[in-house]
């Protein structure tokens, strides 16, 4: 972006925030604005109205939203030891927060969900919940560097296909004005 526009930044860990904040300024970077924020209450009506808000003021809202992991195992071999109820409530958490979040996006702009897991139950089930509970968003077909075009609008990518970690990446466009506005 070359330092136009903003950048919010939002996550639920201060931690996390202060390692954006630091790479921003190594990076050079000033239009990014972080804060801490409990995405999930979003779809609770805990939302104080700043960014958005029903009617939205976003371009792109990125929903990074905390997974299983299982795609990084690799990287991360501890995860294997996560048990079923360590991940059976994350499920209801990533609806909670793309729900959320959804409404920070103006009529006309992209939201991306995405995961470093390759299970389905985190990935295209929370989207199919979503698009039968938000009626106004559509999957957008997108090019991902390095992979090609994903026309269908959602990916996961495979490590021993794609020789990644593992991911999951859904591209939403919010329909404008009662009709979808096609963007490239």
């Amino acid at each position: 972006m070359e330092n136009p526009g903003r950048i919010s930044a939002r996550d639920i860990s201060a931690k996390k925030l202060l390692l954006i904040d630091e790479s921003a300024r190594r990076l050079g970077i000033s239009i990014i604005d972080t804060a801490r924020q409990d995405a999930a209450a979003e779809a609770e009506g805990e939302h104080d109205g700043e960014h958005g808000g029903e009617h939205g003021g976003a371009d792109i809202v990125l929903a990074d939203v905390p997974c299983s992991g299982f795609g990084v195992i690799r990287r991360k071999p501890d995860i294997r030891y996560k048990t079923e109820q360590d991940v059976s409530s994350l499920p209801q958490l990533q609806k909670s927060i793309l729900k959320g979040l959804s409404s920070y996006v103006r009529p006309g702009g992209v939201l991306l969900y995405s995961t470093c897991t390759v299970l389905k139950r985190e990935n295209e089930d929370i989207i199919n919940w979503f698009l039968q509970e938000q009626d106004q968003f559509r999957p957008e077909g997108f090019l991902l560097p390095g992979i090609g075009d994903v026309p269908g609008g959602m990916i996961t990518l495979w490590p021993h296909i794609r020789g990644t970690d593992g991911f999951f990446v859904c591209k939403l466009r919010k329909v404008e004005s009662g009709r979808l506005k096609v963007e490239s």
